[in-house]
């Protein structure tokens, strides 16, 4: 245990006189009027003093030693270090976090060892970082004052921000308030409305089932971050005019409850100002019947106010709505699980120090803010500020309980206890009493025995302390802070080459491209290489899918066969398939039956004079099933035709009105083909029109010429595309209107064959008809079959013609091969005409216009051309050009803050002459203090 010392009646004086001055030099800190330089303390306390030591002060004869600070110095008294007992390093600015040194620093000096300068540099750096908003890139540390509802927080938070706020009832306490205060020549106070969040009232009354973990501030829903808005409120200059302040955070929480009401109706109007009385009275009404009726009762929106002035400090804290246990009224009981929701919200914040508002009136068990505290493992990040101190119960048992909380035996917290007692209208009347009551000059109940306390009694005290802590965690993250600025400027720097700057000879650029395109443009599109692509990928599938139409007959058997008597269903094009349903003469189908004797007998089919007779087995039956949805006729449905169509008097002679309708009903289907192709044709136009523009205006992407560019040349596709399809459209109509050739050999020709395989399949099914056999499940095509093989097929089915008779559906057959023989005749004319009109006309009449095209749409032909143009021509698409400014910006922002990560890491780091003589109460600089788990009470020697 070390030596304890008895003090002498000059060093006590010498302590009051310290005191007041360490006081003094940190409220100058925080916005006294005579500022002076910052104090430094050390970051954390000797560890190895714990609450025994701390039972020494039981005693009568504790002895405590005190020291004066040099002259000049800007810090209060602080503790003499025995031998032994020296401060601990501060680890963050040791090896650990910087591979042995960060900023100079050598692994064991702790920042207070670097004295007021380094501190100040420290927090100057933090609220410079802090007001360059970069916490999307990396999160620096902040403070959140939490409490119960009347815990003191209002006047916790003015004496902090340094600023008169609202203390009416709930006024500050029904929304979060995001203070942040920082250094400026002139004093000001911005008040924002953050809004995060949407006012949707759901179609029944808000009950505690409708809090939930992705709903849990109802009626209010998240929004998306493209829909937020911060909306700048008002201005205040006058920093001495706290009814201004108050009425405009006042006006500024109203409006934040109230959403539907835009904001701009409750900002206040000036005092004296233009307008009739009866204008600001009516104002005033709005206002206090919103806020006595408002919209919600509570917000996660929030109230922000920016703090800038000559003496105050770099400071960043939030003031949430105390917790409350029970609502005021039943209805309102899911209130009390919302605003649980929005404290843990930001208790939860890896980097935020809280601060936990508790009353010395009230019993510490009872505190739901500790409670929240503790549910969310922060209670090493926390700080407890106990507040009004002059309404202390007047019992020794009050008294006994917080001293044993302030000796850590009770509601343990990482960072330590404060005390304040604020009382007083302005923020001069509560300091002054704050002062005097701390020092007993002043009426009301304070024992001696919280005297050990003294230097962590006081909102100076606080804030001297805050200042230092928020300094010593930057100190920890800045290397965490620095590696991640730096990826963001990379990728910054990797976007922006995506997104480059207006060229230096603007109109140099817009020419060349021009020329560059219509160049290329006009080469590509009647290059061979691009016409055999085209070819193989649109004309050649297109010819294709005509041919593939052509159409299908059923050849259908009606003869006596000496097997089995039966008709036969012949498929010309399809093999048969077993079981497989039959187009019966009505065109309707049913289910093929599994083949039995007896069930042959009763199934009965139409012969060619319409009798009936027994069916033959089932798979002799089938049909195919009609190529793309049309049907199939059947040689009946064509010996109908010849017979509506039929002249009187001249038998055997076939109306050419039967053979045009069977082709022009085939030919109606290559409506579907030919839009086909016209879509394939100019899709492949325009990719190569694209990849040409894309490459030619690869530096002008991001300008207008680009948009523009792109919009004209698909107007003058869709332009080329329309006259085409209105060619092609004609060719169609007159190929459908009626059967017209000059060349009778490929006519024949083609009728030849067709007839050839007609008959060839018709036989084939006629034979085993006839035989009673089972037919081939297909045949083989002609052009597979060697020339023996074909001509074995032929002697037989001859063999096996003769003793069947003539083929009664002859002249049907001859109708049905015409009409497919003219129908390749025509398609092969149909798509060689198409296809024509694609490679000679549309093709080589973009390459001769395309020359001055875009010129000519642009405007840049003859003297038309002004620098005016030129300038809108060169302007950054919307969307783009914001993306490219946005992100300049963010570059300016992080470059500005990496110069001041840079600038605080060149800083000479050795102790000044000066620095080195200051002198820091331990229990000022100390992370663990009074009431934290190792217990430390200043003055324990």
């Amino acid at each position: 245990m070390p030596p304890r010392v008895k003090p002498e009646p000059s060093v006590a004086v010498a302590n009051t006189t310290a005191t007041r001055s360490f006081a003094a030099t940190n409220s100058a800190q925080f916005g006294s009027p005579t500022r002076q330089a910052r104090s430094t303390a050390p970051s954390v306390t000797d560890t190895r003093f714990m609450a025994e030591a701390e039972d020494q002060y039981e005693d009568e004869d504790n002895e405590i030693i005190w020291m004066e600070t040099r002259a000049k110095s800007i810090t209060s008294a602080g503790m003499k270090q025995e031998p032994g007992h020296e401060p601990m390093t501060l680890m963050s600015l040791a090896s650990q976090s910087m591979g042995g040194s960060f900023v100079g620093m050598g692994p064991n000096l702790a920042l207070k060892d670097f004295g007021q300068g380094f501190l100040k540099d420290i927090n100057d750096a933090l609220g410079e970082l802090q007001s360059r908003g970069i916490q999307h890139v990396a999160s620096l540390p902040e403070l959140v004052l939490v409490g119960d509802q009347s815990s003191g927080k209002s006047s916790l938070m003015s004496g902090i921000a340094g600023l008169s706020l609202p203390r009416s009832s709930g006024t500050c306490t029904r929304c979060p308030i995001h203070i942040r205060i920082s250094r400026a020549d002139e004093w000001s106070c911005r008040v924002f409305l953050n809004v995060h969040y949407g006012f949707k009232l759901p179609d029944h009354a808000i009950t505690e089932q409708d809090v939930t973990a992705t709903n849990p501030f109802p009626p209010w829903v998240k929004l998306d971050p493209s829909r937020t808005r911060r909306h700048e409120f008002k201005t205040v200059r006058d920093r001495f005019d706290s009814e201004e302040i108050e009425t405009v955070l006042r006006c500024a929480q109203v409006a934040i409850l109230n959403p539907s009401t835009p904001y701009q109706a409750f900002i206040p109007k000036p005092r004296g100002g233009e307008g009739p009385d009866s204008q600001q009275l009516t104002q005033h009404e709005l206002i206090s019947r919103k806020e006595e009726a408002s919209e919600a009762q509570f917000s996660p929106n929030t109230v922000a106010l920016e703090i800038k002035g000559p003496d105050l400090a770099d400071l960043n804290f939030y003031d949430l709505p105390g917790v409350f246990n029970t609502a005021r009224r039943t209805e309102d009981a899911y209130l009390e699980r919302v605003v649980q929701n929005l404290t843990k919200l930001y208790i939860k914040r890896e980097k935020a120090i809280i601060l936990w508002a508790v009353s010395m009136n009230l019993d510490t068990e009872n505190s739901l803010a500790l409670r929240l505290i503790r549910e969310s493992r922060a209670e090493h990040r926390c700080v407890g500020v106990i507040t009004k101190a002059d309404l202390l119960p007047r019992d020794d048992q009050a008294t006994e309980r917080w001293l044993g909380i302030l000796k850590g035996r009770g509601h343990r917290i990482g960072l330590g206890y404060f005390i304040t007692s604020r009382q007083g209208r302005d923020l001069e009347e509560q300091t002054k009493r704050e002062e005097a009551f701390f020092n007993r000059t002043a009426e009301g109940h304070w024992p001696d025995v919280f005297d050990r306390y003294q230097e962590r009694c006081g909102i100076e005290k606080l804030k001297a302390f805050l200042s230092l802590k928020l300094g010593e965690e930057f100190s920890k993250v800045l290397p965490e802070v620095k590696r991640k600025v730096l990826e963001r400027l990379n990728f910054i720097a990797e976007q922006l080459q995506l997104y480059p700057g207006p060229p230096a000879n603007p109109d140099l650029e817009i020419y060349k491209a021009l020329t560059m395109f219509s160049s290329l443009l006009k080469k590509r599109v009647i290059d061979q290489e691009f016409m055999s692509t085209w070819d193989t990928a649109c004309s050649a599938r297109f010819t294709r899918a005509i041919l593939e139409l052509k159409p299908k007959y059923n050849v259908r058997l009606f003869a006596k066969s000496s097997a089995a008597s039966a008709p036969v269903l012949i498929d010309l094009d399809t093999p048969t398939r077993e079981g497989s349903p039959t187009p019966t003469p009505s065109g309707r189908k049913r289910a093929a039956p599994a083949e039995t004797p007896s069930r042959r007998q009763r199934i009965k089919a139409e012969d060619a004079e319409g009798r009936s007779y027994p069916s033959t087995p089932t798979n002799m039956r089938t049909t195919m099933t009609p190529t793309k949805g049309r049907p199939s006729k059947t040689l009946m449905e064509i010996r109908r035709m010849i017979q509506r169509n039929a002249i009187p008097g001249q038998p055997g002679l076939v109306s050419s009105n039967v053979y045009e309708p069977l082709f022009t009903e085939a030919a109606k289907a290559w409506k579907g083909p030919l839009q086909t192709f016209l879509n394939q044709t100019f899709n492949f136009l325009s990719k190569e029109i694209q990849e040409i523009l894309d490459s030619t205006f690869a530096a002008l992407k991001n300008r207008a010429i680009y948009k523009l560019s792109t919009e004209h040349m698909q107007a003058f596709v869709e332009m080329h595309k329309k006259e085409l399809q209105a060619q092609l459209a004609l060719i169609h109509e007159l190929e459908g209107t009626r059967l017209f050739t000059r060349n009778d050999d490929a006519l024949h020709r083609y009728k030849a064959e067709e007839l050839r395989t007609l008959t060839r399949h018709r036989n084939h099914y006629r034979i085993a008809a006839h035989k009673g056999d089972e037919p081939a499940s297909s045949l083989p095509k002609i052009e597979e079959l060697s020339e023996e093989e074909l001509a074995q097929e032929t002697a037989k089915m001859e063999k096996d013609l003769r003793q069947m008779g003539p083929e009664p559906f002859q002249q049907e057959l001859d109708v049905a091969a015409y009409t497919r023989g003219y129908y390749v005749l025509a398609a092969h004319r149909f798509t060689d005409i198409v296809c024509m009109h694609a490679m000679s006309g549309l093709f080589p009449r973009v390459a001769s216009v395309i020359e001055t095209y875009l010129q000519d749409k642009l405007g840049l032909t003859g003297n038309r051309t002004t620098p005016e143009m030129l300038d809108q021509l060169m302007e950054e698409e919307g969307r783009i050009g914001q993306i490219r400014r946005d992100l300049c910006a963010e570059k300016e922002t992080l470059d500005g803050a990496m110069a001041i990560i840079v600038n605080l890491e060149n800083r000479d780091t050795t102790p000044s002459q000066a620095e080195s003589n200051v002198t820091i109460p331990n229990d000022l600089t100390s992370g663990q203090a009074a009431g934290s788990p190792s217990g430390t009470v200043y003055g324990d020697a």
